[in-house]
This record gives structure tokens, sequence and C-alpha cells, in this order.
């Protein structure tokens, strides 16, 4: 394994809900498991109906005090612009008064598989967006052979990939500093790390699993 650029050239930009996403390695376990697991039971799993598979990826791993995670940095972009914009979801009234029974009353819209939302997403126009990792070149530029998109809003027209590059050259620092990092693993290594906060994050996909949920240094992203 060697230091690698990982680049994504894109048509327009791409959509985040926070600076450090979208996360490599988390698209590479999105290819990973779909290649390992075969269509029908990678969609099954995605309805948390079966047991979490982790994906062995083509990358270094580090590790402290019980966790591991992938040596990949999180998302570098030189953004042209930035501009918010919101998705939203309603409860359809229409559908509603010809299919509901007539003893139904009333909906709960705060809850449940008719919840209302609002969510907000930070839309980044620019031509590409870099990640440093440390792994194997040949794979990763294999499993990302597939993937045309990044980020949220591709059913919009954002996060299209033109061309991935994954090239020797990165910076093994970077891939392992600038990233979400367990606190007792920053604290011994303050000299290494910028300014940032504190916040529990998902330390390794999937970022959603409670026990791999920690509290984190989070570096601060420009």
């Amino acid at each position: 394994m060697e230091p690698l650029l990982v680049t994504a050239w894109l048509v327009n930009g791409y959509a985040a809900s926070d600076p450090w996403s979208p996360a490599l390695e988390g698209i590479l376990a999105y290819w990973a498991l779909r290649e390992q697991m075969g269509e029908e039971e990678f969609a099954l799993g995605m309805t948390g109906n079966r047991p979490v598979v982790e994906a062995e990826l083509p990358l270094a791993r580090e590790a402290c005090e019980g966790h591991w995670w992938w040596c990949v940095s999180s998302p570098l972009a030189e953004a042209r612009t930035t501009f918010e914009s919101w998705t939203h979801r309603r409860f359809d009234d229409g559908p509603a008064l010809a299919y509901t029974p007539e003893t139904v009353r009333r909906v709960l819209t705060a809850g449940g598989p008719y919840k209302i939302y609002r969510t907000r997403h930070t839309r980044l126009v620019t031509p590409w967006v870099r990640w440093h990792a440390i792994g194997d070149a040949a794979e990763i530029r294999r499993l990302l052979a597939r993937c045309h998109n990044i980020g949220a809003g591709h059913a919009h027209g954002w996060g299209q990939v033109r061309e991935w590059a994954v090239e020797p050259g990165g910076d093994a620092e970077i891939a392992r500093f600038r990233r979400p990092l367990p606190i007792a693993f920053a604290a011994a290594h303050l000299e290494r790390l910028g300014p940032g906060t504190e916040m529990v994050w998902g330390i390794r996909p999937p970022g959603r699993r409670p026990e791999q949920r920690t509290m984190c240094f989070m570096p601060e992203m420009r």
C-alpha cells in the first residue's frame, strides 16, 4: 500500500450535509459490498433486515483503544461558490383521501412512515473533489470505475463524476490526520492537528451503527 491521491472530476459540483462528507471509505464500501453480496442480497441488506456486513477495503487501517478506521482523509475541494438548497417531504393529501380507510381520522406526520421534513444541503460548485489515502491503487481504481455519482442529490444532477483519477503522490499525514479521529488518538497527536471541534461521529462505514460511533475530533475543513 502507498500514499495516493484520489480525485473525482465532476460535471458541476456536489452536495453534502457536513464538511466531512462524502467519505471515500463509504463510497468504496458501497461498491465493495454490492459486488461481494450480489444485487438481491445487497438490496435486502439496505432494508435493515440482514446482519450488518463490513466490507474489507483496499485501504490501510489505524487503531486506538478498541476503535479502528481507514486511512483516508475527509474530502478536499476548491469550491468556486457554495449555496444552500432544501429537500422537502410533504404528506400527499390527494392519494390519502382516495386510499385511506374512512375510519382513519388523523395521520401522524410528526414521525413514522408519513413524517414530513425539510432537509438542508450545502451545494459546492467545483470541478473536483479529492481525498488523500493510503491503499492499493489498482483495487481502488477498479471499485470506483462503477461509481458515477457522489454526495447527495444525484437524482437532481449533482455529484456526477466525469472521471476518476487514482494516482501516487498522496500525503500520508493528510490521509491519517485530516479526518474525524477518536478523541484518545487525537490527544496523542495534538502537534499534527490543526483547529477543529468535537462531536459524536461514525468512525467507519456504516457510520450510523451505534458500535462505530464515538466522540471524535473533527478537523476544520476549508
